[in-house]
């Protein structure tokens, strides 16, 4: 079974979850660049990148790396302070190494999903996300 969504629907589900808009784009098949715009007050409106890696699928749990040159770890710590309250609490584990850990079964679009199938892979097309699964048996 295969599944897609595309990065403008990503979009507005993160838009009206989170209230915050994210630009994506594909990079490579495992790769995906996002892109945030940062407002501090003091310093004038400014977007931020990073790509985001899909490394492993373990269960319900994706670990990607994230690459955003120098600094990322920090960039990790202020983009997840920003985000909390806006999204679930559990959802994002940042771990070491510029890892994040990702419980999928923690969005609440996805529980009902992950009760029945199984992910076997998540891939980046160049319009958005596929993902492939199993029903559980």
């Amino acid at each position: 079974m295969k599944a897609s969504i595309s990065f403008p629907e990503l979009q507005l589900i993160i838009a009206e979850k989170a209230k915050q808009h994210i630009d994506f784009a594909s990079v490579d098949r495992k790769s995906i660049q996002l892109t945030y715009p940062l407002s501090l007050g003091f310093i004038k409106k400014k977007s931020i990148s990073a790509n985001l890696i899909i490394k492993e699928l373990v269960g319900t749990n994706l670990l990607v790396g994230v690459d955003a040159g120098l600094g990322t770890d920090t960039m990790i710590t202020t983009v997840l302070s920003l985000l909390k309250g806006k999204m679930p609490e559990d959802l994002v584990e940042k771990l070491n190494d510029n890892q994040l850990l990702i419980h999928l079964n923690k969005i609440e679009e996805l529980k009902s999903l992950l009760e029945n199938v199984d992910i076997t892979d998540i891939h980046v097309l160049d319009e958005g996300l596929e993902v492939e699964g199993a029903f559980k048996h």
